[in-house]
């Protein structure tokens, strides 16, 4: 069981990781004109080969321009918010593969607890994200890209409970409610490819684990969907919030 959670452990880094990539190939419609696309794509780039790099100072700068230049497009909290995730793990040490091997090290050690400035600078940034999603959202509800979005900052926080908190279950739940936009997606928009990726990256993860944990996670996500008391408490207080 440990080594199938761990599986899901990567999966979930990975998946992080390709969101700063994910809306190159996407049409951004009105939401950006061309000459702003052209200047957003030159950002994305250069933050994204800084991250790639490890250099995330230099990220930030290009991702906090970003948020300037497009004060009503997500990409800048979005992108900033996973260099946070990204250089938390560099500095605890859980970049390195070793610490999701089958020791248990990783599940086991209790006294790592996150940074609460971290996590409430991270809350921020994918808050942020999020309501500028939303906006576009109430003005297009069925746009693909706005719904892709949605999509990858659940995908994102999803990766920051796990590798950063160890909430593990609410990380299954986000990971779910991210899925399920990118199905939305898909409905949509049949070639946004990215939305496949995100979609088999979770089914995969989960058809991995066992029942109980797959249970386990469906109250999560009951409780996080309804607000039900009942759900919340099956699903126990130190996993769903």
């Amino acid at each position: 069981m440990k080594d199938r959670i761990n599986r899901l452990v990567f999966l979930l880094i990975v998946f992080a990781a390709t969101t700063c990539g994910a809306f190159a190939q996407v049409g951004l419609k009105a939401w950006l004109t061309d000459t702003e696309r052209a200047k957003f794509e030159t950002l994305r780039i250069a933050g994204s080969e800084a991250l790639f790099n490890l250099d995330y100072e230099t990220a930030r700068k290009n991702f906090k321009e970003m948020a300037v230049a497009f004060p009503n497009y997500p990409a800048g909290p979005q992108f900033l918010a996973d260099t946070l995730w990204a250089e938390t793990l560099y500095q605890t040490r859980r970049l390195q593969s070793s610490l999701y091997g089958s020791d248990d090290t990783f599940y086991s050690t209790g006294d790592d607890k996150a940074d609460p400035r971290i996590v409430d600078q991270f809350r921020t940034l994918t808050r942020q994200a999020r309501l500028l999603t939303e906006a576009r959202l109430k003005q297009f509800p069925k746009d693909p890209e706005a719904l892709y979005f949605m999509g990858a900052i659940e995908g994102l926080k999803a990766s920051f409970e796990e590798a950063v908190e160890r909430r593990h279950f609410a990380a299954l739940k986000d990971g779910s409610d991210a899925v399920d936009k990118h199905r939305e997606v898909i409905k949509l928009d049949p070639a946004y490819r990215d939305a496949e990726l995100t979609i088999g990256l979770y089914d995969y993860t989960v058809g991995a684990l066992p029942l109980p944990v797959k249970i386990a996670a469906g109250m999560c996500r009951r409780a996080g969907v309804t607000g039900s008391a009942g759900a919340r408490k099956s699903c126990g207080s130190n996993y769903c919030d």
